[in-house]
């Protein structure tokens, strides 16, 4: 990812001139270079960027060595002075990735905790994945593929997605209710009222572009069909997914009932619906970061919603997308 691009990404997330925005990067100081460029786009846009890495083996040493006493208050308060922060990661978050003592890892947990507890309150907290291998290995892709999937979904016209992503927003905005047809004959029914649409147009999670709203958790009903269907790293084609009171109750492949069967009631509710808008994203690869944001997809998603106007809190957001027609 080049500084061209990088500059792109950190005008589409919102910052501005006067603002205080925390790079919260996650890399080895090999992948520094990417972190120092975010702060000159930061700094290019009039704003005060400041750094603050996350190295898994530095984090090894510090947590190996820290004490109770460590990481107080006052460090945490200093997280309630940003405006924004760029969530960055060239590998997977939070994540250690070594074996230390449990007291001390039970400090780690804490440390992050706490911190995530001040961060998540800034006005706006956006997550940016880098296109690396580290980052590939949890999409299941090629690493290649990956890099250069996510490239082309990153290099876009922000202006123009928020523009068809408002324009899409507008359209839906009052609607009470809205059904959803897939396949020959399945229909699967939403409640909205009183629930907020959003956009996701380079502000939220990127790679971005989407519009995306919370149903009424007890009130979907129907079927819907998807003719690709990703679950738990497994791929299966043509599944129809049974839906009653908000919750998937059956399908016509055991092996995802199955899967429904062994997690706890929250984790089958439909919690989200929404659609993608991204038009450099343009086929389905099971990468649900890139699949909901292809332009003339729709997506829903079961278990928690609370993080955008729902009330279902839960372990897991899984998402499922899929062609289909939406008739308000």
């Amino acid at each position: 990812m080049d500084r061209k691009m990088i500059s792109k990404i950190v005008k589409a997330s919102g910052v501005s001139a006067g603002e205080m925005v925390l790079i919260h990067f996650w890399g080895e100081d090999a992948d520094k270079e990417i972190a120092n460029n975010f702060i000159i786009a930061v700094a290019e846009l009039g704003a005060t960027p400041l750094l603050l890495q996350q190295s898994r083996s530095i984090n090894r040493d510090i947590f190996l060595a820290a004490k109770e006493s460590c990481f107080g208050e006052q460090y945490f308060d200093l997280f309630t002075k940003f405006d924004a922060v760029l969530d960055v990661f060239a590998y997977r978050p939070v994540i250690l990735g070594y074996e230390i003592d449990e007291d001390q890892f039970t400090l780690y947990r804490k440390y992050m905790a706490q911190l995530f507890s001040k961060l998540m309150d800034c006005k706006r907290f956006t997550q940016i994945r880098i296109p690396t291998a580290a980052n590939a290995e949890e999409s299941g892709l090629d690493p290649q593929d990956f890099i250069q999937r996510m490239e082309r979904a990153y290099d876009v016209d922000y202006t123009a997605i928020y523009e068809a992503c408002r324009q899409e927003k507008d359209r839906f905005e009052g609607a009470g209710n809205v059904l959803l047809r897939t396949g020959e004959d399945c229909e699967l029914f939403f409640e909205l009222t009183d629930r907020v649409w959003h956009i996701d147009a380079g502000d939220g999670d990127l790679p971005c572009g989407e519009i995306y709203i919370a149903p009424v958790e007890d009130k979907t009903q129907g079927t819907v069909y998807f003719e690709t269907f990703y679950l738990d790293g497994a791929k299966y084609d043509h599944v129809l997914l049974y839906i009653k009171d908000g919750r998937i109750i059956n399908s016509d492949r055991p092996e995802v009932m199955a899967y429904f069967e062994k997690q706890p009631q929250e984790n089958s509710v439909v919690c989200e619906l929404g659609f993608g808008m991204n038009p450099n994203v343009t086929d389905l690869c099971g990468y649900p970061v890139l699949d909901e944001k292809m332009c003339g997809t729709f997506h829903i998603a079961v278990g928690a919603n609370h993080m955008f106007g729902g009330t279902n809190e839960a372990s897991d957001h899984i998402d499922f997308v899929g062609h289909g027609t939406i008739v308000l």
